[in-house]
């Protein structure tokens, strides 16, 4: 089912990753020492050049105009970090490429100029990884010290004892306000509070008794908007909402009924350059079937599922599980779009809503005018715009190895996100189909369209985090004083066994590198530093980065209390 064309920027963006990786590749020569690995290294850099030139051959013939190429790169300082970049950056290349041949284009109109390109790029990683055994990585960082940051820089910590905080906010006279969920996976629901925060790390509780996970709070003109999910609710329709917030706690429920009531919540809220109100929402399932992983809120939500913000033609493709809630044990089949045990049929129209899964909202300051302006994810849980071009940017958390329909080593996203775009779920992960090699899991069937036929991808990431980083809540640096200008810095909370993430790190749109900026070495015991970066969100001079740590996750006997609030500022 292949649709005969090329996402938007696609090309382009891959010109601009293949211009530094050439760069990175000139880098990698004059690094070396070893007389013995020069004559590969040269001719890796061949390689590249050749690949810079047939990708722009390839772009002539289907009529794509080239960007200039990024005048700056960020080079690593020891060669092993600079082989594992460049391995990271040419597999994920390759996956997009491949993408080409198990989906975008035809064969007919797949070109010799793809096929060279996906040659050569198998071959450079296969050298890469030859190289990276003969370059050990010596670094010591992670058993000498508790966390690393970067040069230049130290951490303070602002205030502890909270529990699962999650986001924060600055009003016009730069006074901090800090938002606590009120609830984390494994935990019961509690209620979101919100604090103002004093410049000694005094808190004084404003507001109480929101909806949980409390996940979005932004201050606009003299009042607070505030992003509530509704989890533990027992109801068929929508759970979260968007509240208003006056300085003396009135509360005035601007949007309702919002599909919060499963697996992820109300994300991230923002006001957008033309004065209106962006939420997020993200899915009720990993993959769009409601299976035995989605049991805590099933019992409570029986009909609950995901709903599309436009209508999908799907397959007659069910899931068979046990069911959990039948004493007789017995199987049941469940649909893409449907409730726990009720099956598809082929050719069934899955209808549209407003009120859907897996979108970017926009609404007037009031609440009126509602509408759907992106769709097509899944759990976008970070959302701003950036103060340079006022272009709209999420994180969005990939898909898990779970449920009726698990995928394998999803990352997570940074996206530009435009209006109407649509950008794959439940068909597309990360920008690429479904069907590609890379997300069947072993040992399980190997993951098949839901649908018959497919918008058109809005593009392709900005940049794909580490998976299962949980890349969460972001912000962009303007200050020189700080540094980075123009880069953005996230939060990646990390995943439930404490593994990956646990690290704040900044991210060059235009190069697409990623840097580490703070590391936790130690996981969900260290006491110096965050434990769980959720979000990393500067003051309003930009001058001091706030990283929020949501804590440990889990029974409130072991999580409350966990959570802090760190400041990073340039060490002079």
């Amino acid at each position: 089912m292949n649709k005969g064309y090329i996402p938007k920027g696609m090309v382009e963006k891959e010109y601009r990753w293949e211009y530094i990786n050439y760069a990175l590749y000139y880098h990698l020569n004059k690094m070396n020492t070893d007389s013995q690995l020069a004559q590969k290294l040269g001719m890796l850099v061949k390689i590249q050049e050749s690949q810079l030139m047939t990708l722009q051959q390839m772009a002539a013939t289907r009529g794509k105009k080239l960007p200039p190429s990024p005048s700056y790169f960020d080079p690593p300082q020891q060669i092993y970090d600079l082989l594992d970049e460049l391995l990271t950056r040419e597999n994920e290349l390759l996956q997009e490429y491949e993408g080409y041949t198990h989906y975008f284009l035809s064969p007919s109109s797949q070109s010799y100029y793809l096929n060279n390109i996906i040659s050569n790029k198998k071959w450079q990683i296969e050298k890469l990884t030859e190289l990276r055994q003969c370059f050990p990585n010596y670094d010591d960082r992670a058993a000498r010290q508790d966390y690393s940051l970067e040069n230049g820089y130290r951490l303070e910590k602002v205030i502890d004892g909270l529990t699962f905080p999650t986001v924060m906010t600055f009003d016009d006279k730069g006074n901090m306000f800090l938002a606590e969920a009120g609830y984390a996976y494994g935990a019961e629901p509690g209620e979101g509070r919100i604090y103002q925060i004093g410049p000694n790390g005094q808190k004084t509780e404003i507001a109480r008794g929101f909806s949980v996970p409390l996940t979005g709070l932004t201050w606009f003109e003299g009042h607070f908007y505030v992003a509530e999910a509704g989890f533990g609710k027992s109801t068929s329709d929508g759970c979260g909402k968007i509240t208003k917030l006056a300085p003396n706690g009135e509360k005035t429920t601007l949007v309702s009924g919002l599909k919060s009531c499963g697996d992820h919540f109300t994300g991230d809220i923002k006001v957008g350059p033309d004065r209106m109100l962006y939420f997020t929402v993200g899915t009720a399932t990993n993959s769009a079937v409601v299976g035995t992983d989605n049991q805590s809120w099933v019992r409570r939500n029986p009909k609950f599922h995901d709903t599309p913000a436009r209508d999908y033609v799907v397959y007659g493709k069910d899931f068979i599980t046990n069911n959990p809630f039948n004493p007789e044990g017995s199987a049941v089949e469940t649909g893409a779009f449907k409730p726990f045990g009720v099956p598809n049929q082929d050719g069934e129209v899955i209808k549209g809503n407003l009120y859907a899964n897996g979108v970017v909202y926009r609404c007037n300051l009031d609440g009126s005018d509602l509408q759907v302006y992106a769709d097509g994810l899944r759990n976008p849980f970070g959302l701003t715009f950036s103060p340079f071009d006022q272009k709209l940017y999420i994180t969005d958390n990939g898909a898990d190895n779970r449920g009726s329909r698990p995928i394998n080593e999803d990352w997570d996203n940074f996206w530009e996100v435009k209006e109407n775009g649509w950008y794959g779920w439940p068909d597309f992960f990360s920008g690429l189909p479904a069907t590609s090699p890379r997300f069947r899991v072993e040992g399980k069937p190997k993951p098949t369209f839901l649908l018959k036929s497919h918008p058109k991808l809005a593009g392709q990431p900005i940049v794909r985090f580490e998976p299962h980083s949980s890349s969460n809540k972001f912000s962009f640096s303007t200050n020189r004083s700080f540094g980075f200008v123009g880069e953005a810095f996230v939060g990646q909370l990390g995943g439930m066994d404490g593994k990956s993430g646990l690290k704040v790190v900044r991210v060059n749109l235009e190069t697409g590198q990623i840097r580490d900026f703070y590391t936790n070495h130690v996981g969900l015991e260290i006491e110096s530093g965050p434990k769980r970066p959720v979000a990393a969100i500067f003051n309003p001079e930009a001058d001091e980065l706030y990283v929020i740590d949501f804590g440990l996750m889990g029974p409130r006997d072991k999580s409350a209390g966990t959570g802090s609030v760190w400041r990073i500022v340039r060490d002079n």
